[in-house]
């Protein structure tokens, strides 16, 4: 059922909170505490303040007075943390999908929204697709040392989808990873319904097409699930992530960190380094330093 500022209340002064479920084209789907849904739009000044309401925003809204759009968002409370590709606010867990099949794993895409996570507080919980079609049951070791949850899901695994739906319950979430990878699936069939377009792998290319246009928030388990386009194509210099930041994404090397020679090492080969004693895979080492010469060389004072 869609409100009208007039159905909640008479008083223009008072204000009601609500959440962004939905945001395209300058009107938002606002949801209340009651699960009923209403339209908004954004009052000016959050142009001036450099300011854009997003999907998952806490918001408080008034009556517009406008038959069409009838509330106006005027004030977003303090956010948890805040993504501005995609653009969506107070995560509190991310889903991050990795095929065992088509297309081949981009576990410098993982490596980089793990570190977005841990930098964001965002809680991240790595899901291995398609294993029922796996000829390498291994793929995710390399991030037993993270001490990341992980999960591993098929179409027919139906305990796999309650375990994914303990973990999500009481939560906002989002999924994130490769195109073609079973993100859309998963919300299906968590939902038993067709939420979001599925995708296919494309034999040419190797890789899923983009099948979601908008962040849309969706209830579920007591919180709330988001299918986001925009993830697949991260880098981590566009959410301002420093090379001397980088090192909160690999748990591994943290946890080694003090033992270095130098405090302010780079762990990218340095004398005395103590990455070598530590319990790092191999491959999460070389994408490591792989980021950390690239972001210093955007940031020379990290050199």
């Amino acid at each position: 059922m869609i409100l009208t500022g007039q159905d909640r209340f008479q008083n223009t002064e008072k204000s009601v909170r609500g959440r962004i479920i939905k945001g395209v084209g300058g009107r938002y789907t606002i949801m209340f505490p009651d699960g009923q849904v209403g339209i908004a739009s954004a009052r000016g000044l959050f142009r001036l303040e450099d300011l854009v309401p997003a999907a998952g925003d806490k918001v408080e809204c008034i009556d517009s007075g406008d038959p069409d759009v009838p509330w106006r968002i005027v004030h977003i409370l303090p956010r948890r943390n805040h993504l501005l590709r995609p653009p969506i606010a107070n995560l509190d867990g991310l889903i991050i999908t990795v095929s065992a099949a088509e297309p081949q794993p981009d576990f410098y895409l993982a490596d980089k929204l793990l570190t977005v996570c841990l930098i964001n507080q965002i809680e991240p919980l790595l899901c291995l697709t398609k294993i029922d079609l796996a000829t390498d049951t291994d793929l995710l070791a390399g991030y037993q040392p993270t001490g990341c949850s992980m999960i591993e899901t098929s179409p027919e695994d139906e305990s796999s989808l309650v375990e994914l739906k303990n973990w999500m319950t009481g939560r906002f979430v989002s999924f994130a990873g490769q195109s073609g990878v079973g993100k859309s699936t998963l919300l299906n069939r968590l939902f038993g319904q067709e939420l979001m377009p599925e995708g296919h792998v494309s034999s040419r290319i190797g890789r899923g097409r983009h099948t979601t246009r908008h962040v849309e928030l969706f209830p579920m388990a007591d919180g709330f699930v988001a299918d986001t386009p925009g993830f697949s194509s991260l880098e981590l210099a566009d959410f301002d992530i420093s090379g001397e930041q980088l090192v909160t994404g690999y748990p591994e090397i943290q946890a080694v960190a003090d033992r270095c020679r130098f405090t302010d090492c780079r762990h990218i080969g340095e004398p005395g380094c103590a990455v070598s004693t530590g319990d790092i895979h191999p491959d999460r080492l070389l994408r490591y330093r792989f980021f950390r010469n690239q972001l210093d060389s955007i940031d020379p004072h990290n050199r």
